[in-house]
């Protein structure tokens, strides 16, 4: 077993390379959303935090309802040469429009029902129309870079959205009194920006208007057909994130959501390495041989869930001082929820690194079916203690959801791969070249002198 996991050094030094551009990504993102976090938070309290998350969150699960899978079925097709970048382009531009029609449907119902703070004060429904289209049009073209292994412009399209969210909040916090229904402005825009600049790395070349204006409805069912069994699974993911804050404001309130909101956010932070990890390994393991993807698939789980576990740690202990530095005395009750919260997190972020090799394998429908009993257990743990223990019953319901997930999830995984499981969740000692490679990897680049100027210098440039 340690002779086939040492043997494709060269697979397996270039795919670190690639999570490592996207953990860095992931990590600059996260810090940039940290920021605008605290602003948000500072600036509106807990209501108004809580009024943005909600918005935040409705237009998240909008998105992925509407979007069919597109995305994740581009990376599938692309990678497996099925389909060329040109018709998924394509494609993210017909179901993008057809986002903001079923949006501008949706939003008129919700309005003449619940009217157009049904959201919450100072966020006004309408917005809706606007930031669903505009986060599923950035989602759909980053997964076109993801597609081709683009991770660099990918980790740039990402984090242009907290760049650009976190200039505008920062002018606004120092010069005005910011509302809740202007900080969703800022997102809505800097979503748009992420979009602008996918596009413009994508380039003319894969962008065919006849497709977009007479689009071949063949690749759109065959996307869709695809997608929605793999999207399904996210959708229901995604509910298991997010249905604890819609239980929190029935019954906790607005501001309940506020200060629940701040908890989670900080447990993710715990999941910067697995989303890597997931992003590099999903095309990865899809184009692979099956002798590559039997080490890579376990040999990424366990030491993802390594990673996780340390850092959790840390964070739990911290906790109790990093919300009141930052987010105000407010807030202090978010960190009993993170406390809830970590244990489930750790867990889903091995799932995140499962649920991608169980993709990859063509088999989307399996993480849907891991997701629909996982939320289940979701659920009945909310309503059950939710309404006695407040965020804190959210924060454990949501940890034993998450902590389901993943034992279903390698259940599924024994079942496809005919692996132990716990090659996938126990370390190893062989597993330390990974991180002395990493250190050695590091080293050698801080200690890496410039080249003098001058002709050996351009020689050096040209050859290299």
């Amino acid at each position: 077993m340690i002779e086939s996991e040492a043997a494709p050094i060269e697979p397996r030094g270039s795919f670190l390379a690639s999570v490592n551009v996207v953990a860095m990504t992931y990590a600059v993102d996260g810090l940039l959303a940290f920021a605008s976090g605290v602003i948000v938070a500072r600036a509106l309290g807990p209501d108004g935090r809580g009024a943005v998350g909600l918005f935040t969150v409705s237009t998240a699960i909008a998105q992925m309802v509407l979007g069919l899978g597109f995305a994740n079925a581009a990376i599938y097709y692309v990678n497996k040469r099925e389909m060329a970048v040109p018709e998924v382009v394509a494609a993210a531009h017909v179901i993008t429009l057809a986002s903001l029609v079923a949006t501008t449907l949706a939003v008129l119902m919700t309005v003449l029902i619940a009217g157009s703070d049904a959201l919450g004060d100072g966020v006004t429904a309408w917005l809706l129309i606007a930031a669903v289209p505009a986060l599923m049009y950035a989602a759909t073209l980053r997964a076109v870079l993801q597609s081709t292994s683009r991770f660099m412009e990918m980790g740039i399209a990402t984090l242009a959205q907290p760049f650009v969210m976190l200039s505008l909040v920062s002018v606004v916090y120092a010069v005005g009194n910011p509302s809740p229904s202007l900080f969703v402005i800022f997102w809505i825009l800097s979503n748009m920006a992420t979009a602008l600049f996918a596009i413009t790395r994508i380039g003319a070349k894969n962008l065919d208007l006849a497709l977009i204006v007479r689009p071949r409805w063949a690749t759109l069912r065959r996307l869709a057909r695809f997608g929605v069994q793999g999207e399904t699974g996210n959708v229901l993911q995604l509910l298991n994130y997010r249905l604890d804050q819609y239980l929190v404001r029935a019954f906790v309130g607005l501001a309940g959501v506020g200060i629940y909101a701040v908890g989670v956010s900080l447990t993710e932070g715990v999941w910067l390495l697995a989303n890597a990890v997931a992003i590099v390994l999903l095309p990865r393991l899809t184009a692979a041989e099956p002798d590559e993807v039997r080490w890579m698939a376990p040999l990424a789980t366990r030491n993802t869930l390594l990673v996780a576990s340390v850092g959790a740690i840390a964070l739990g202990v911290v906790a109790k001082w990093l919300v009141p530095a930052f987010f105000t005395h407010r807030f202090d009750a978010s960190v009993g929820a993170l406390w809830w919260l970590l244990p489930g997190t750790v867990a889903l972020t091995g799932s995140k690194v499962i649920t991608s090799y169980i993709f990859s394998q063509g088999r989307p429908f399996v993480n849907t079916l891991i997701t629909l009993a996982s939320l289940a257990v979701t659920l009945v743990a909310l309503l059950l203690l939710v309404p006695p223990f407040g965020i804190n019953g959210a924060a454990a319901a949501s940890s034993v959801a998450y902590i389901t997930h993943f034992i279903v999830a390698l259940y599924a995984y024994r079942r496809i791969s005919g692996q132990p499981v716990l090659d996938a969740v126990v370390p190893r000692l062989s597993d330390a070249r990974l991180y002395s490679d990493a250190a050695a990897s590091i080293i050698s680049r801080l200690r890496r002198r410039p080249a003098p100027l001058g002709d050996g210098a351009d020689a050096q440039r040209a050859g290299g």
